[in-house]
């Protein structure tokens, strides 16, 4: 799993990791279950990123204040009062475990070249 967030800087970062994981499961039976939005209220980049390489977006974990207010709180949002930002957030939380715990296909994606995929987002 990667975790990313809708921006050129993170998804360049993923676009790497998976170059990386492609090249050791040449040697190794390496693959990837997808990748996790992070701290982004949108997931169009990611999104438009991974259907262009054949790969997935598993959770959206949005920009919220609730997972800012447990960290400084040095709780987990499972130790939280259950406000309704908090409730979202853990059911995003369990819908991932979920999902991971049941599987996914193993995925190959095709990282991009560098040109194409500043090309791709839209950067010159």
């Amino acid at each position: 799993v990667i975790v990313t967030a809708n921006d050129f800087d993170s998804i360049y970062a993923m676009n790497r990791i998976i170059a990386a994981v492609q090249a050791k499961s040449k040697n190794y039976a390496v693959r990837l279950a997808g990748c996790i939005a992070n701290r982004s209220k949108a997931t169009d980049e990611v999104d438009r990123y991974c259907k262009t390489v054949g790969f997935n977006r598993i959770a959206h974990m949005p920009d919220i204040d609730a997972i800012r207010r447990s960290r400084l709180k040095k709780k987990t949002l499972f130790e939280m009062p259950d406000d309704e930002d908090i409730v979202a957030a853990r059911a995003e939380y369990v819908r991932l475990a979920e999902t991971l715990f049941a599987g996914t296909e193993p995925l190959a994606p095709a990282p991009l070249p560098d040109r194409e995929i500043f090309e791709l987002l839209g950067f010159d």
